[in-house]
């Protein structure tokens, strides 16, 4: 009866957030994010890379007017053209400079993702912590 009571206590405390389960979830959550933020921002940068391919070949070529771009860039938001033409964009079709100016986007991108998402948990441990310092103590 006392165990059921105990149990019946504790779950009235974590449904009105005086018992705080973060302390635990927190890391769990980090961890998980940590290891999402990569993988998240390659895609991004291959998505950027193929943008940005695709400009660069639209530019080179001179020979296409401001107009010609815009219906090019339609066409390539249509499923069947955007196969075609992402066929021909590589990551070898890049130079060295720009394949390096891309890993340091990447790189820095990451870093800074990183770092804000290590700053933001910690902000939120350090405020679960001042709670529970904070709190009155229960009176018996």
């Amino acid at each position: 009866m006392e165990s059921s009571s105990l149990y019946l206590e504790k779950l009235k405390e974590f449904v009105q957030f005086e018992f705080l389960i973060a302390d635990e979830i927190l890391p769990i959550f980090y961890v998980l994010c940590a290891i999402i933020i990569p993988v998240f921002f390659r895609y991004m940068l291959l998505g950027v890379i193929r943008r940005y391919a695709l400009a660069i070949e639209i530019y080179k070529s001179g020979r296409y007017s401001f107009f010609f771009s815009f219906l090019f860039w339609v066409f390539r938001k249509i499923k069947f053209f955007r196969k075609k033409i992402d066929q021909k964009i590589s990551w070898s079709a890049f130079t060295p400079t720009q394949k390096m100016k891309f890993l340091a986007l990447y790189f820095i991108v990451v870093f800074f993702a990183e770092l804000f998402l290590r700053l933001a948990f910690e902000y939120l441990i350090a405020y679960i912590h001042m709670h529970e310092w904070m709190k009155p103590p229960k009176m018996l």
